[in-house]
């Protein structure tokens, strides 16, 4: 099985809040992105502003991870939305001009895609351990 690299799209404190619980979510709690994610995959969390709806501009990724639940489950947090348990951990935020040639900026506005394999190396090797 390929492990797949998705980008989710999400201000920063939204984004803690699946960091502490372990689960991530995409698009407001939509659950057909996280019914696509497989166990082993690899998640890199943009953030483009630092709280929501109008916080700071951040522009960066802030959160990384791995996919760790079989499937999709029942939100907690969104009443009738699903999340996806994940380990996760908080990086030092990787701006957008670092991993532009990488990151497909018109995607982003979609709020959650898979990237191509070749980029999310590339992008993978700056965050890993």
């Amino acid at each position: 099985m390929t492990t797949r690299t998705w980008v989710l799209v999400a201000s920063r404190d939204h984004a803690r809040r699946g960091l502490a619980d372990g689960f991530v979510m995409a698009n407001h709690g939509k659950r057909a992105p996280v019914a696509r994610m497989g166990v082993g995959d690899r998640i890199l969390l943009y953030s483009p502003t630092t709280t929501y709806p109008k916080g700071e501009p951040l522009r960066a990724i802030t959160i990384v991870g791995e996919v760790t639940g079989e499937q999709p489950e029942p939100s907690t947090v969104i009443e009738g939305g699903f999340r996806r348990a994940a380990r996760l951990r908080e990086i030092e935020p990787i701006p957008l001009e670092r991993v532009r040639d990488h990151l497909p900026v018109a995607k982003i506005r979609f709020g959650f895609f898979e990237l191509d394999a070749d980029d999310a190396e590339v992008i993978w090797s700056m965050v890993a351990p």
